[in-house]
């Protein structure tokens, strides 16, 4: 492989390390402008979790094979398992904001609660305590990844991707706002990420593009609840 192509990938993970830095400080503002006190904001906690992860990963080549690098990859794994799933949260309070009533009932947050932790400790039994970590060099970043093995299907995954498609339907639906659907249909984008450039780091793209898409679906669903209680 060329020299240009694996510093390909170290490149987009700096870049990405950046652009998280520059949405995080977004949404504290927002937060800051619209109220702590609300669910959306755990989105910071996720964005937070991918800056580590793709600095982490930029940064690989530098800290260099070792126990270093291995604990600080496995707590990549470890904040996967704690935070991902905290998306559902997120999920759901887009339909809450959205004013449908349904989703504001008792029932419906306690089965979004319980599904939340039903997901991390799903992650934290299965996946986390069976993690041999192997040192791996890919595209010229190093990492250390799971081994032993083939991985089983990511259950987690699916679960948040399902909630978060059928949600970004309905709110697209509700209140015309196509932008979060699209971060979440950028997903299937990977492959033809990986097929054009040949590069690792397609995955951590996308993560970003819908992390974007749903930043700016709190915003605009924050300015117009703003705007209904001025109006009030």
């Amino acid at each position: 492989m060329k020299e240009g192509q694996q510093f390909m990938d170290t490149a987009i993970y700096f870049l990405l390390s950046i652009a998280y830095i520059i949405i995080f400080i977004i949404g504290v503002l927002l937060a800051k402008h619209h109220g702590w006190i609300n669910i959306g904001n755990v989105i910071l906690i996720i964005i937070l979790a991918l800056l580590y992860d793709n600095g982490i990963l930029a940064l690989g080549k530098y800290v260099g094979e070792g126990e270093l690098l291995r604990s600080l990859n496995q707590m990549r794994y470890w904040l996967h398992a704690f935070v991902t799933p905290l998306l559902v949260l997120f999920a759901w309070h887009t339909l809450v904001n959205a004013n449908l009533q349904w989703a504001k009932k008792r029932i419906i947050q306690s089965l979004v609660v319980l599904l939340t932790l039903c997901l991390i400790i799903f992650e934290l039994i299965t996946i986390v305590p069976s993690i041999p970590l192997e040192p791996a060099w890919n595209n010229g970043v190093l990492s250390y990844k799971k081994g032993g093995g083939a991985d089983g299907p990511p259950i987690m995954i699916i679960g948040i991707s399902i909630m978060l498609l059928v949600t970004s339907i309905i709110i697209w639906w509700k209140q015309k706002w196509p932008w979060y659907f699209i971060g979440v249909l950028s997903m299937g984008i990977i492959p033809i990420i990986n097929l054009l450039l040949k590069i690792d780091a397609p995955h951590n793209i996308s993560e970003f593009l819908l992390m974007l898409a749903i930043l700016a679906t709190k915003a605009y669903q924050d300015k117009i609840i703003t705007a209904a209680n001025i109006n009030k």
